[in-house]
C-alpha cells in the first residue's frame, strides 16, 4: 500500500486522486494505436497495483507503485495523451521516497516537460515543480557532482567573443614562450573589461558577465597550454577551485589578491 511509498501521498496532496480501476472513455475511439500502448500497461496501471490518478483535460495521468526492470521498487508516472493532434507516450521513474510534495511536483514536472502543451488546464503543482526543477537535476546527478556545478555557476567568471579572445590567447602564448620559470599574472574583471597583466604588458579585453568580487594572483609556468583553438563562439575566462581557465582548460594556480 502507499503506506509504504510517501511518494503517493504527496501527489495526493497535490490533487491526485488513488485510483480506483476506472478510466475515462476514449475520445478518439479504440484503434492499433490504443492496443499497443494498452499492452505495455502505459494507459492504465495494471490490475492490483497501488496508484493514483491526475485528471488533466484530455488525459488521465497515472502515478503507481511498482517494480521497475531491475527488479527495484519505483513510481512509474505514465499515461497515454491522445488527442485529434497528438498520439504521445509518458513511462518515467521517480523515487518512492518522496516526502516533500514540492519534490514530488518538480520530478513529474520533469517528466512531462517535453508535452507541457498537452497539460489543459497548466496545474499550479506543474508551475510550482518547474520553479524547483534544480532538486531532481541534483538526484539526477548526485549530491556531489550537483553541489559542484552549482558552485562553478557561482564562481568568477566571464565571456569573450571568440574574435576577441583569438589576439588574446596569442599574447598570452607569447608571453608564455618567453618564460624560463614561473610568472606571476594578475587578472580582474568589473562587468565590463577583462583587465590581465603579464610579463609587464596589460591587455584589455571587452567581456560579458558579473563583477568580480576581487582581481586575481595567478602563477604562470612555462609549460602552461592554452587551447588549441576556440571551438564556440563565446569563450569563458573562470576562476574555479583555486585555477584560472581559459575555455575550461587551466591555465595555471590562482588566489584572490586582498
Amino acid at each position: 500500500m502507499s503506506d509504504s511509498c510517501p511518494t503517493l501521498e504527496s501527489l495526493i496532496s497535490l490533487g491526485f486522486e488513488r485510483w480506483q480501476g476506472q478510466s475515462r472513455p476514449l475520445v478518439y475511439g479504440r484503434g492499433p494505436a490504443d492496443a499497443i500502448v494498452a499492452m505495455h500497461g502505459l494507459r492504465e496501471p495494471l490490475p492490483g497495483t497501488d496508484a493514483v490518478v491526475y485528471r488533466f483535460a484530455d488525459f488521465d495521468l497515472f502515478c503507481s507503485y511498482t517494480m521497475n526492470r531491475f527488479m527495484r521498487m519505483t513510481v512509474r508516472v505514465h499515461g497515454v495523451i491522445h488527442t485529434a493532434r497528438t498520439l504521445a507516450e509518458i513511462d518515467s521513474d521517480m523515487p518512492v521516497d518522496l516526502e516533500d510534495p514540492l519534490e514530488a511536483a518538480a520530478w513529474v514536472s520533469f517528466v512531462l516537460n517535453s508535452n507541457r502543451d498537452e497539460l489543459n488546464p497548466m496545474p499550479d503543482w506543474f508551475l510550482a515543480g518547474q520553479r524547483n526543477a534544480h532538486l531532481v537535476e541534483r538526484a539526477l546527478m548526485g549530491r556531489d557532482a550537483w553541489e559542484r556545478q552549482r558552485a562553478y555557476e557561482a564562481s568568477p567568471k566571464c565571456r569573450i567573443d571568440r574574435d576577441f579572445a583569438r589576439p588574446l590567447r596569442r599574447n598570452l602564448q607569447e608571453g608564455i614562450s618567453w618564460l624560463e620559470s614561473e610568472a606571476e599574472m594578475t587578472i580582474s574583471f568589473d562587468g565590463r573589461v577583462l583587465s590581465i597583466d603579464f610579463c609587464g604588458r596589460v591587455q584589455e579585453v571587452v567581456a560579458e558577465g558579473e563583477c568580480w568580487p576581487s582581481s586575481y594572483r595567478v602563477s604562470v609556468s612555462p609549460e602552461a597550454e592554452l587551447p588549441a583553438r576556440f571551438m564556440s563562439r563565446s569563450v569563458e575566462v573562470s576562476v574555479f577551485e583555486g585555477y584560472l581557465s581559459l575555455d575550461r582548460l587551466r591555465l595555471g594556480p590562482c588566489e584572490p589578491m586582498t
